[in-house]
Formats: C-alpha cells, structure tokens, sequence
C-alpha cells in the first residue's frame, strides 16, 4: 500500500517546495516594494523588477503546489542529520560573517561541511584553509571586492 509521501505520489512531500517557494515569493515582493527611489529617476523605478520577479515566483509556485509531479520520501537517519547539520553550519556561518570575517567563516563552513561528508579532522581543516584562502585571493585580489577580516581582528 503507498501512503501519500511514497516514492512517485504527490503528498505533501511533493507540495512543501511550492508553498515555501510562495513565502519567499511573498516576503521577496514586500521587501521590492519597501525600496526607495527618487521618483525622476526612472519610469518604473527599481522596484518595479523584484516586484515582477515575486509575482512569477508566487505564481509558479502555487502551481506547483497544485500539479506537484512525484517526489521522493522525506530523508531519514543519518542523511536527515548531515542535512539539518548543514542548515545549523550555514547559519552560524552567516550570522559569524562579520565579526569573524570572510577567511575564519568560510573555514569553519568548508571545514564543517567537509566533517559531516566523513573526512578526517586533517582533511577538513585542509579544506577549510584552501577554500579560504583560495576564495580570498579570488576576490580580494583578482576581483577587487572587499571583504571584511572580521571586527575580533581590528577589520
């Protein structure tokens, strides 16, 4: 007997993207309209185009929802733990961007990552430090973008 989550039927598992992918829609289309702008500056002004993006997205993603396809089950066991490991790593990334800076906060992400998918302590810090470094120079370098070095540095 297949309940509403197998494989190839379209339950909930199948409908979540679409109604999360409305939230943003929603959320991503009242932060459009919140952006200020002199009014001679442009006909339609700058909101005008994350207005448009939010009303494609939501509406995509209703029908979506509606006329889902086929998904896979929700995933279980190790593989739900490395995934909500991942989101946690993510935001605490993010959320330490600034007052670590861009070298330390992509370490710990790369190196963090790299420990969830099985490598050694060794091998995660070495990928942690050449991702770093390597995105550094890449940017700050080569590109010319400034990225902070973190305000528990003096940056």
């Amino acid at each position: 007997m297949h309940t509403a989550d197998s494989p190839g039927q379209a339950g909930l598992t199948a409908r979540l993207p679409g109604v999360v992918l409305f939230g943003f829609a929603v959320v991503y289309g009242i932060a459009g309209t919140q952006i200020e702008y002199a009014f001679s500056s442009d006909p339609l002004g700058p909101r005008s185009f994350p207005v448009i993006l939010s009303l494609l997205l939501a509406v995509l993603a209703v029908w979506y929802a509606l006329r889902p396809g086929n998904a896979e089950p929700w995933p279980r066991g190790r593989l739900l733990a490395r995934l909500v490991g991942l989101l946690v790593l993510s935001a605490l990334s993010a959320t330490l961007y600034v007052p670590l800076g861009f070298p330390l906060a992509t370490l710990m992400m790369c190196a963090g990552t790299a420990i969830l998918f099985d490598a050694t302590p060794r091998q995660a810090i070495a990928c942690g430090v050449g991702n770093a470094a390597l995105w550094y120079g890449v940017f700050v370098h080569l590109l010319g973008v400034p990225l902070p070095v973190g305000t528990l540095f003096g940056g």
